[in-house]
C-alpha cells in the first residue's frame, strides 16, 4: 500500500450467537481504522452477516491486524477462529 490508500477487510460474523470478531492487535500507527460496520444478512432471524473494516495507510511501515472470533464473556476460552493480516505501507 501507499500512504493514503485504503483496503477493506470483510469477515463473516454472527453476533446473534454471541460471537464477534475482536481485535487482538491493530495495525496502528501504520494504518488507522477508517470504517467499522456490520452488514446484517437477509432472510431468517438469527442469520449472520458480514463485518467490514476499512483501513487507511497513514505512514510507512508494517502493521498487523489480528482478530479473534469469540464471545466477549468467554475471555479464558480459546477463540473459535483467528484471522491475521500484515499491511505494508511504503
Amino acid at each position: 500500500m501507499n500512504v493514503g490508500d485504503t483496503v477493506e477487510l470483510s469477515l463473516a460474523e454472527n453476533p446473534t450467537t454471541g460471537f464477534r470478531w475482536d481485535f487482538a492487535s491493530k495495525p496502528e500507527p501504520v494504518c488507522t481504522i477508517a470504517k467499522d460496520a456490520f452488514d446484517a444478512g437477509t432472510g431468517s432471524l438469527g442469520k449472520g452477516g458480514i463485518h467490514r473494516w476499512e483501513f487507511q495507510a497513514v505512514q510507512a511501515g508494517t502493521g498487523t491486524v489480528k482478530l479473534e472470533y469469540r464471545r466477549p464473556w468467554e475471555k479464558d476460552t480459546p477463540a473459535a477462529d483467528k484471522f491475521s493480516l500484515t499491511l505494508r505501507v511504503k
